[in-house]
């Protein structure tokens, strides 16, 4: 047993060393996020990494061991971010009262900024996702629990008899959240020039306002 000194225990220090591993931590994801969406995944090194990031390599793989372990990390840290966004989009189209039309527009509008911030980002992980089981399986795990969310503000607008009730909840959620990210990726990553990115959120809206509610709504 531990005999009682009388002497009070010297405090853990805390913050600036931890504080600047995670600073550095961020720095070679930004850096690795840039790069990848960029130059490709297999054609960026970890070298160029560090250099972006302002590091040596030695500090690069003291964080991760090898690249393959920066992307996965890179994975979480978007599904973390997704899973963030769509919580509180869906949160706020439930607090939206009666305007339906202006909450689900704000819904749509809300993601189409999420792929333009992480558009590039976004193509280069579901590209990989086609080869590689370990991506596919974590990115299919968000996407799950965001169709999941989608499905759920569904039924709860037809408890509320607010939308259709002969509308599948589920087959709902996977039609709307394909059809927008597939708008968005068209319009802010590919970037088609014949298209005007409002007026197709405007047709968007339109499209599922007459897919999900009742008539009556306006």
């Amino acid at each position: 047993m531990f005999k009682a000194t009388g002497r009070t225990p010297a405090p853990i220090r805390e913050g600036r060393p931890q504080a600047r591993g995670i600073a550095t931590r961020q720095r070679l994801l930004r850096a690795a996020e840039q790069l990848f969406a960029k130059r490709g995944y297999d054609t960026t090194s970890m070298a160029e990494v560090a250099e972006r990031a302002g590091v040596g390599v030695g500090t690069l793989y003291h964080h991760f061991p090898d690249k393959r372990a920066l992307l996965l990390s890179l994975v979480d840290e978007w599904g973390d971010r997704e899973l963030v966004r769509g919580r509180d989009e869906l949160d706020a189209v439930r607090a939206s009262g009666p305007d339906v039309r202006h909450a689900i527009h704000g819904y749509l509008a809300s993601r189409y900024r999420s792929l333009r911030n992480d558009g590039g980002l976004a193509l280069l992980l579901l590209a990989l996702a086609e080869r590689d089981p370990e991506i596919r399986s974590r990115i299919a795990r968000v996407d799950h629990v965001v169709t999941e969310r989608v499905r759920d503000l569904i039924a709860y607008g037809q408890e509320q008899g607010r939308v259709r009730p002969d509308v599948d909840p589920i087959a709902a959620a996977l039609l709307i959240r394909h059809a927008t990210r597939g708008a968005a990726t068209e319009l802010l990553v590919n970037r088609l020039p014949e298209a005007d990115p409002e007026r197709v959120l405007d047709a968007l809206t339109e499209m599922i306002f007459r897919y999900l509610f009742q008539e009556t709504i306006r």
